[in-house]
């Protein structure tokens, strides 16, 4: 709902590459626009997924991907959502990573790799001077 890409997709008119938080719309005509195209809004959740697994579960962020899978719901207020699982592909089985998290350097290196590649919230996109997610290079 938030990012202008959004807004490209049902039409209107911006210069992606020069885009300024002045020329976007309000957050409610944003929301309206957004709402009254569901195939542009359905394209561009499938333009941010496809750039989602690129980068992170095909690109190899969190390690070697063995398998995933996901499911798609609708919010209810125009938009998309998808809830996903990903198997990384390690040796592991429960009972072999239960004993390993005895070893402390194991637990350590672990700690610093979960730590490292999971996040919790999006804040360093936020521009807190305006009411809207910047997110770049989709």
């Amino acid at each position: 709902m938030h990012s202008s890409v959004a807004l490209y997709f049902p039409g209107v008119d911006l210069d992606l590459d020069k885009i300024l938080p002045e020329a976007l719309e309000t957050s409610y005509e944003r929301v309206k626009t957004i709402a009254t195209h569901p195939v542009a809004s359905a394209k561009f959740f499938n333009c941010l997924i496809i750039s989602i697994f690129k980068s992170l579960v095909l690109g190899g962020v969190l390690g070697p991907t063995k398998a995933y899978f996901g499911t798609v719901e609708s919010q209810g207020r125009g938009s998309l959502h998808l809830h996903l699982l990903i198997w990384l592909n390690h040796d592991f089985t429960p009972i072999e990573l239960k004993q390993q998290i005895q070893n402390e350097d194991f637990r350590q290196k672990l700690l610093k790799y979960l730590e490292d590649i999971v996040k919790e919230d999006l804040d360093q996109f936020r521009d807190n001077s305006h009411s809207f997610i910047l997110i770049y290079n989709l």
